[in-house]
């Protein structure tokens, strides 16, 4: 993980103002920020010492770029985005730790949770930023310049009952509130300086402008001056009237919004609380009812939260109507990388949990969407799962692609090699082939909240569906395509966003193969990193599985795919892995009972073999740029690149020199007056040669 020092440095010369908003009071959160770097310290109150600091972001807030704790604290990013500091010495009763992060965006709402030496939760919070204002320093001061308080609702009658809501205040602290400066009630603050309580306007307060304040036993005050409205009954309409509760998130996911919203009394407020279903409260909550009787509460469900039923209490002092929801995870496969941005050379690390006992395949494609890596994980009884692809120097900037694909579920991750990842549409059906019964499933990824367009193209080439949907907060939409109607034959999915599209392939009704299968490879030995282009034929329109296996007979990557309608098939995205092992691999075909297999040597490796590739294997087009890829040669020489025609007469001769890893790479664009055809490409660097083609069309 990168940290960066500069976090705690930063803060001291400019810096925002951030107020935390804990759920209960035993842990005081402190924050400033500076663009999108944070500094958080939080000071235990609580007589158990903090052993956990857990920190994390809605959805809506980006990820975490990067972190760095005191010494003596060290912080882990866990596969849900969760950052989790520990400590060999905890905080006890008084004492401080600072934290500094890095997050995508400026000024992000950050959620935390303090936990004791067993994991019992201690406090739990939210730092909001308040631009533009000081923060409280001393809680503990007898000081409360720095307090506000409010109250609900803002314009009250004589003989209302007004809630009062303070904060900044000394903590453990009786407070009185006066108005014209009588007194009326006592409240106390609790441990964080936070004051909340209810207090009813006399009768006798004529319609006129008063002063409310809070007065300590100092006689220091907050005021604040407001007009009394003259007490006339107003009824009401009893559908605004009476608290209700219309609607509500039944079922919510980790890092997602819980919302609820209904109706009450205009101008007051409703308590909203949180329990377990041992009826222990988790957290607490004031908000106000409008003018028009309406409310409306959100929050955002930590990361690691538990899973199960809570309950919520709503209460206008008056009624409590009491609602459940339940927390859990309906995404089979999640996913995470430890960085959103690496460096080319770094490693990627992507953290996540499947379904135990199952098989994962697990696929990445570089910026151009060549596939680059692939590999087959068995997940284990616990459902975690982590896996690393090594980049190289020369690596093509830009973003890359992870497919994730479990039975029938699929994920998708983007991560940025040399800058953040890109806004391009990215989308994927659950299979290949379906029945006309089905409902297919797409899963479209792009900029969040981003309004995307679907059209579905027949086999006879005419819009059989046009629909469009909005992407999430987290650029995720998981759309269902009932193929009741669908005729059998291929479609094709046209996926549309103003900055980019993508079209996707599927069928509905073909059968397995009721003929041979007929398979070849072009070359019978490869180099690790190598592609390997199949040619076959069988059946007309038949669905076949491609399944290829290293020399210890271990599964490395699976696909399905169809013949045409002359019963041809090809297909170019298997690839030999770059660490392959050496020995005899095989690539078998399979529809029903009909199956065929080809076999191949791997010899060599890339990292000791002079081995050069283009950028893809499909065909180029006029002014088109290819990236010409070298690696395992001499260290730090210089390149001689030689293009020929198919008639062996030169086009271009390129110079560029090898890394100290005795790898290249140079791009070439394609002249204007070039013929369609094969061309060669040769590169010599010191003693060694290496040779491939591409086509231009």
């Amino acid at each position: 993980m990168h940290t960066d020092y500069l976090i705690f440095t930063i803060i001291g010369i400019i810096g925002i103002s951030i107020l935390s908003i804990p759920v209960n009071a035993e842990t005081v959160a402190k924050s400033t920020t500076f663009e999108k770097t944070t500094l958080l310290e939080f000071t235990n109150n609580d007589v158990s010492p903090v052993q956990t600091v857990k920190l994390w972001l809605g959805k809506e807030s980006g990820n975490f770029k990067s972190f760095k704790a005191e010494n003596g604290w060290t912080g882990i990013k866990n596969p849900q985005g969760v950052i989790v500091f520990t400590s060999s010495k905890p905080l006890n009763n008084g004492e401080s730790v600072k934290i500094g992060i890095k997050t995508e965006i400026e000024n992000p709402g950050v959620n935390w949770k303090t936990l004791d030496n067993s994991g019992s939760e201690i406090s739990v919070g939210q730092v909001i930023s308040r631009i533009n204002q000081q923060p409280n320093n001393s809680q503990n001061s007898q000081n409360i310049e720095g307090a506000t308080f409010h109250i609900i609702p803002q314009s009250p009658k004589s003989g209302d009952s007004i809630r009062i809501v303070g904060e900044g205040f000394p903590r453990n602290t009786i407070l009185t509130f006066q108005i014209n400066g009588n007194s009326l009630e006592d409240f106390s603050t609790d441990q964080n300086g936070n004051v909340v309580g209810t207090v009813k306007i006399p009768l006798t307060i004529k319609e006129d402008r008063v002063d409310l304040a809070l007065a300590d036993s100092q006689g220091n005050k907050k005021t604040i001056s407001i007009r009394i409205d003259s007490s006339q009954e107003i009824i009401a309409p009893v559908n605004i009237k009476k608290l209700t509760v219309d609607q509500i998130t039944e079922i919510v996911e980790p890092g997602q919004k819980l919302s609820a919203s209904g109706m009450g009394r205009p101008g007051s407020s409703v308590t909203i609380t949180g329990k377990d279903p041992q009826g222990n409260k988790l957290n607490q909550i004031v908000i106000e009812v409008d003018n028009q009787g309406n409310w409306k509460f959100e929050v955002v469900i930590p990361l690691d939260a538990p899973l199960g039923t809570k309950n919520i209490e709503f209460s206008d002092g008056i009624e409590t109507i009491t609602k459940s929801t339940s927390v859990s995870i309906s995404k089979i496969i999640r996913a995470t990388p430890s960085q959103l941005k690496y460096t080319p050379g770094d490693n990627f690390v992507i953290n996540g949990t499947a379904k135990s006992g199952k098989t994962l395949q697990v696929i990445i494609n570089d910026p151009i969407g060549k596939e680059i890596f692939s590999d087959i994980l068995n997940i284990d009884e616990s459902g975690v799962f982590s896996f690393n692809y090594q980049t190289e120097s020369t690596s093509t900037k830009g973003t890359y692609v992870v497919y994730l694909t479990q039975d029938q579920e699929s994920e998708i991750v983007r991560i940025g090699l040399g800058e953040l990842p890109g806004p391009q549409i990215i989308a994927k059906f659950d299979k290949l082939n379906y029945a006309s019964s089905d409902t297919a499933k797409l899963i479209i990824n792009g900029p969040a909240k981003s309004t995307i367009s679907i059209l579905i193209i027949d086999p006879s080439d005419k819009v059989k569906l046009s629909d469009s949907v909005t992407l999430g907060l987290d650029g995720m939409n998981y759309y269902d395509l009932p193929l009741s109607g669908y005729k059998s034959g291929v479609y094709t999915a046209v996926i549309k966003h103003p900055q980019s599209d993508t079209n996707l392939v599927f069928s509905v009704g073909l059968q397995i193969t009721s003929e041979n299968i007929l398979m070849q490879s072009t070359k019978p030995e490869y180099l690790p990193g190598a592609n390997i282009l199949l040619l076959g034929s069988t059946s007309p329109n038949a669905i076949l599985n491609l399944e290829m296996s290293d020399p210890d007979g271990k599964i490395v990557k699976i696909k399905d795919i169809f013949s045409d309608k002359n019963g041809k098939f090809s297909d170019g995205t298997f690839r030999v892995p770059s660490d392959a092992k050496q020995g005899q691999w095989i690539i078998k075909a399979k529809s029903g009972p009909k199956f065929a297999e080809i076999k191949f040597t791997v010899s060599g490796t890339s990292l000791k073999t002079f081995n050069i590739h283009t950028d893809k294997n499909s065909p180029y087009k006029v002014e088109d740029y290819v990236t010409i890829i070298g690696a395992g040669g001499g260290k730090t020489q210089t390149t001689i690149i030689t293009i020929t025609d198919s008639n062996n007469v030169k086009v271009d001769e390129l110079n560029t020199s090898s890394t100290k890893d005795g790898s290249f790479q140079i791009v070439w664009v394609i002249p204007q007056n070039i013929l369609p055809g094969k061309y060669s490409i040769k590169a010599e660097l010191g003693a060694d040669t290496a040779e491939t083609t591409f086509e231009i069309q």
